[in-house]
């Protein structure tokens, strides 16, 4: 079997990373131009570009990628760029009282730097109203005016009341003042000897024969008279009093109109619209109605009854500038770090006054992100929308609306502001940045979010590891360099900088654009450089960097390790045993993923329950190592059940696995196992598998190659390598390897092996060290091929089975 091991062995040379210093051939740090926009992402920038210029309802972008591929980066400089070329109309907005309806605040909107103005001009207004009027009313002039008309109807009033009393005294009454509750009331009083008599006294005396009754009953008709005459006279002097007080009216309009009605137009003629022009006649229509509270020595009453300071009263005439655009240049570009509800859509917000509980106005309506970017973007981090249940579906009626309303949230806040603000109308487009992940529930389980983002703009995480990629990567280089003020690289520096792109990409022919990582790499290596006093960073320097980076993030992985040395963990990486192989699996914890090996195990015995995975019936295994098993057993009954039926009972486990296991990667690896229990072939102990498998009996690839050879290695390496030992993948893998240094030189050294397979029989040679064996014309395997050993068996435990169930 050496032949088929010679054959299918990699060499090293194939094993390193497919960069070398031809795409870096004349190429002088120091004459590297810096890059000034986004590298490796044309069509992710392309479609960016496009949901920003199209200005049609719903055309907002959903940006995806994973983190560090210059997501946000991106969007930032597109926008920056865009900033100044796009026409966009800014608008300042504004809050007002709404005289008629305090409970619905009036919004005027006004072009950039006019809403400032307007507030300015209302603060003038209400200043002259409140300072003004109040020195016209103590001005001389109208003092001596309003003294002249209260004299004059009050002479009238005298006049009246001069022929009352005269009638009166000639008839022998006078006028006194009756106590009526907790008031007084005018009547009348005939005087007798000398003194006022009240009418029911003289009754009385009339009664007891003290008074005359005659002369009673001519008293009470005089009385009648006479009080029906001061009841007119009472009428005519309040009418009286009414006229003086329309004349005193008319006078004070005549001081006050002119200059009320000359700022009111002032202010129509700097601000033209017709909503501006309807709340200034409102306007115009109150400060006339309450011109008098400007009267020294007038009380102004709240609401609740209290009185009011000036400040208080005239604050209902304060104009709230929420966005004040007069120092924008170019369209706004908002980033909202902390999209809370709050935050993004405005608030209302609430004072507590002892007196009555909860209040609020329209001063106290607060903008969000979303008014702030009006006219142009809003870009948020995807993921931060959904840690408030309620910003999400705010955010779609807000888009499909085009309107804003402001309000509180009241499912965290119990009670209600009171107010319902006019609705904003909007102009912006929003940019979510966020992974895929989120972007497909989104997808799939929300109707409407397609309808509001209709622009996908995908950032891939490689770009093609060709010349132009290379130079692309020096010039990111280059710009990380100036920015941070970095160490130089020399040309072996840039070399690694670009084998470690190529391996984080995962494959020989791809570049990674996780360009945070890259940055890191840079930033590390020139501490490093510094420390040991080099002038340049070389490439020695930079694998310096990656390992201290592996060394902060590798203790589980050393754990691990340990636990092999102590053989808490049991794998044998020498001998030769049936039904027992050791498979490979690729331990990702986030910032560093490793491979390690673990045994799998094969038993079998009579019986008709197939294949059973140990795993599955533990509750351990995932959706796709199911699938793997399934797959396994239509092999084996492509391979062996094409005569009789498979009857047979096998159990497949992963030893020592506790926290389940998934992928079909080590479906191959069980079917090795399960054939050498078959046959009773050993297998070599110190070979690791990894491979996935069609139902054909072909070999296919799969992912974290370089982890598991690399982690099988660091296995070997603790008990020392004998020269036997290897691995065996996929031959599709072979493209993707990029292995450390350390298994290449093993390598050539004929101490480590790496097998590149295409089929089960291929690699079932190579462990057992046996021919497989393929199938003859006559449906029948090579005698003593492990395939026909397999088939035997087979037959066997099918015989025995029938003995037993009969």
């Amino acid at each position: 079997m050496s032949e088929i091991k010679s054959k299918l062995s990699i060499p090293s040379e194939k094993m390193r990373i497919s960069l070398d210093g031809d795409q870096l051939k004349g190429l002088e740090f120091s004459k590297i131009t810096p890059c000034d926009g986004i590298i490796g992402q044309s069509k992710a920038m392309a479609a960016v570009e496009q949901g920003l210029q199209i200005t049609s309802k719903g055309y907002n972008i959903f940006v995806t990628g994973q983190p560090g591929t210059g997501r946000t980066t991106a969007v930032k400089l597109l926008l920056s760029d865009i900033q100044d070329e796009v026409n966009c109309e800014l608008h300042d907005i504004c809050y007002v009282n709404n005289f008629k309806n305090e409970e619905c605040p009036r919004l005027l909107r006004f072009p950039a730097g006019k809403g400032r103005k307007f507030k300015k001009a209302i603060e003038y207004l209400i200043d002259s109203v409140s300072s003004t009027i109040p020195k016209i009313f103590t001005d001389e002039d109208y003092r001596e005016k309003r003294g002249r008309i209260r004299k004059q109807f009050e002479a009238q009033q005298k006049d009246m009341f001069f022929e009352f009393e005269k009638d009166m005294k000639e008839k022998g009454f006078v006028l006194v003042q009756i106590p009526y509750g907790q008031a007084v009331r005018p009547d009348l009083q005939p005087v007798i000897n000398g003194e006022a008599t009240a009418m029911g006294d003289l009754e009385k005396a009339s009664l007891e024969d003290k008074f005359p009754s005659e002369t009673l009953e001519k008293l009470k008709e005089e009385y009648e008279k006479l009080y029906s005459a001061l009841q007119e006279t009472s009428k005519a002097s309040k009418k009286v009093v009414g006229e003086m007080e329309e004349e005193l009216e008319r006078l004070d309009m005549s001081m006050v109109m002119p200059l009320i009605d000359s700022k009111i137009e002032t202010i129509k003629n700097l601000f033209k619209d017709d909503k501006t022009h309807e709340y200034l006649d409102e306007l115009h229509q109150i400060l006339i109605e309450i011109m008098h509270l400007s009267r020294p020595g007038m009380r102004r009453v709240s609401d609740q009854g209290e009185a009011e300071g000036e400040e208080d009263y005239f604050s209902q005439f304060d104009v709230n500038l929420l966005i004040d655009n007069s120092f924008q240049k170019g369209c706004p570009i908002v980033t909202e770090d902390f999209p809370t509800f709050k935050n993004l859509f405005g608030s209302i917000e609430q004072q507590f006054v002892p007196s009555s509980g909860w209040h609020t106005d329209f001063m106290r309506i607060r903008s969000g992100a979303i008014m702030r970017a009006n006219g142009g973007y809003l870009v948020i981090n995807a993921a931060d929308l959904f840690l408030d249940p309620h910003v999400w579906p705010t955010l779609k009626r807000t888009l499909r609306t085009g309107r804003l309303v402001i309000a509180n949230n009241d499912s965290l806040q119990m009670r209600g502001s009171g107010l319902k603000p006019e609705a904003i109308d909007l102009n912006l487009k929003v940019v979510l940045i966020g992974e895929s992940r989120i972007y497909n529930a989104l997808l799939k389980g929300d109707d409407e979010f397609k309808k509001v983002f209709k622009i996908k703009a995908e950032f891939d995480s490689v770009m093609t590891n060709d010349q132009d990629g290379v130079n692309q990567y020096s010039q990111f280089v280059k710009k990380i360099v100036n920015e941070d003020d970095l160490l130089t690289l020399d040309r072996s520096g840039m070399i690694a900088i670009a084998q470690y792109g190529v391996k984080l990409s995962g494959r020989k022919d791809r570049l990674s654009t996780r360009f945070t990582k890259i940055a890191d790499l840079l930033r590390e290596a020139s501490w490093l450089a510094a420390r040991e006093n080099k002038k340049e960073i070389s490439g020695a320097i930079v694998e310096k960097a990656q390992k201290l980076q592996e060394n902060r993030v590798n203790l589980t992985e050393s754990k691990i390790h340990e636990m092999y040395q102590r053989n808490i963990y049991l794998i044998d990486v020498t001998g030769w045993e049936v039904g027992q192989i050791n498979g490979l699996a690729v331990y990702d914890l986030g910032e560093h993923s490793f491979g390690r090996p673990n045994r799998i195990t094969a038993a079998i015995s009579p019986g008709g329950d197939g294949v059973i995975n140990i795993e599955r019936e533990a509750s351990l295994s995932g959706r796709l190592h199911d699938k793997g098993i399934l797959i396994l057993s239509g092999f084996m009954r492509q391979r062996f059940g094409r005569k009789k039926p498979l009857v047979f009972s096998a159990s497949l486990c992963f030893e020592q696995s506790y926290s389940g296991v998934d992928g079909d990667s080590a479906s191959s690896t069980e079917i090795y196992a399960l054939l050498s229990a078959l046959s009773d072939q050993p297998i070599n102990q110190s070979l690791a598998v990894t491979g996935s498998v069609n139902q054909k009996g072909e070999i296919q690839p799969i992912g974290g190659v370089n982890e598991k050879i690399e982690g099988y290695f660091d296995v070997c390496m603790i008990n020392g390598l004998t020269g036997d030992q290897g691995v065996l993948i996929p031959i599709q893998n072979m493209a993707d390897l990029m292995l450390k240094s350390e298994v290449r030189d093993a390598v050539d050294a004929g101490q480590f092996h790496v097998y590149a397979i295409s089929t089960i029989n291929e690699g079932i040679e190579i462990l057992t060290g046996v021919e497989a064996g393929s199938i003859n014309g006559d449906g029948n395997f090579p005698e003593a091929s492990i395939n026909y050993l397999a088939a035997g068996r087979l037959s066997e435990l099918a015989d025995e089975w029938k003995h037993y169930i009969k």
